[in-house]
């Protein structure tokens, strides 16, 4: 296969203002499992199956900031065209009044009716403008919302092509974490593991698939799952405080109704929670099996203490309020 270098990256909706003060922009650094990024670098997926990409191109919108005691905000209009073959720096606009970030929400692909719109009509500057390589497929389908391309098999010499589209792929996903200063911007950073990408996915005698089904869909979900993790995530044993930067954001603490909200950057069945009260007793327990918007309820006023766990080890331990 043709290999396909792009040389930009990390550009935004001409309609966002970015370059005042306060801006807010968000890092990606492009991973391959443990190592940085390389194009047709030789990597290995969880089925043992080898590959190398000379492409990966992914459309993200649907930004939402949380900040300062779980407020949000909604960046409208706002499209990157990511290349894992350069750098990542979106800017994301300009907030004085963000002080605290939280958590960032963002989507892989395009909403609709956006997606399903003329190219043309864009400006020839913006994300969603004709592309070379193409990053569209058709009025009706849309755009690709990931571009993933290389080879495969043991002697990775087999074609491996993925396009995935199509409006009911177009899931949102929270990422937890906080952004540094630097200069008077913020800068929220996170990784993206490309390896996870084809989680689960077989290509052990390459694959060529371009829709919105099967393996394609496979990878969407992925991005969704899986690719994505705060640059700075570490995990606690004990933390006494309502909400730190370790990966799990509880709100609002404390509560007036007992509703609480989990946002959490782990994901998978191994995760899950429990509830206790002052005596010990456990009053509710479940999965961590979405990575956003989970709400537990806690009846009676008081103080409990919810857990976190991966498998039986205690990942946070923080104290809840029911006023």
């Amino acid at each position: 296969m043709k290999q396909i270098f792009t040389l930009v990256l990390a550009v935004i909706c001409a309609f966002a203002p970015v370059f005042g003060q306060n801006a807010i922009k968000l890092n990606i650094t492009h991973k391959l499992g443990n190592n940085a990024f390389a194009v047709n670098q030789a990597a290995t997926n969880n089925l043992g199956h080898s590959f190398n990409l000379n492409r990966m191109q992914y459309y993200m919108s649907g930004f939402v900031i949380t900040h300062d005691g779980a407020q949000t905000t909604t960046l409208s209009g706002v499209y990157a065209l990511v290349d894992a073959a350069a750098p990542a720096q979106i800017n994301l606009g300009s907030f004085p009044a963000i002080t605290n970030v939280e958590a960032i929400k963002f989507s892989i692909g395009v909403n609709s009716p956006e997606n399903n719109a003329d190219p043309a009509l864009w400006p020839s500057t913006h994300p969603l403008a004709p592309k070379s390589p193409s990053m569209h497929w058709g009025w009706s389908s849309g755009y690709f919302f990931i571009a993933l391309g290389g080879n495969s098999s043991p002697a990775l010499n087999q074609q491996l092509e993925l396009h995935a589209l199509g409006n009911t792929n177009y899931f949102s996903q929270t990422i937890v974490t906080t952004a540094t200063v630097s200069g008077i911007d913020k800068i929220i950073s996170i990784n993206a593991d490309y390896e996870m990408a084809l989680k689960n996915i077989t290509v052990s005698s390459g694959l060529v698939l371009h829709g919105s089904s099967g393996a394609n869909a496979t990878m969407v979900n992925n991005f969704k799952n899986f690719v994505f993790t705060a640059a700075n995530l570490n995990t606690v044993g004990i933390d006494e405080k309502s909400n730190t930067n370790d990966g799990i954001l509880v709100y609002p603490n404390p509560s007036t109704n007992g509703v609480f909200t989990i946002l959490s950057s782990f994901n998978g069945d191994n995760y899950s929670y429990q509830i206790t009260d002052i005596t010990g007793k456990i009053i509710e327990f479940g999965k961590l099996v979405e990575k956003s918007g989970e709400q537990i309820t806690i009846q009676n006023k008081g103080m409990y203490f919810i857990s976190f766990y991966e498998g039986k080890s205690n990942l946070k331990t923080q104290k809840l309020i029911v006023q």
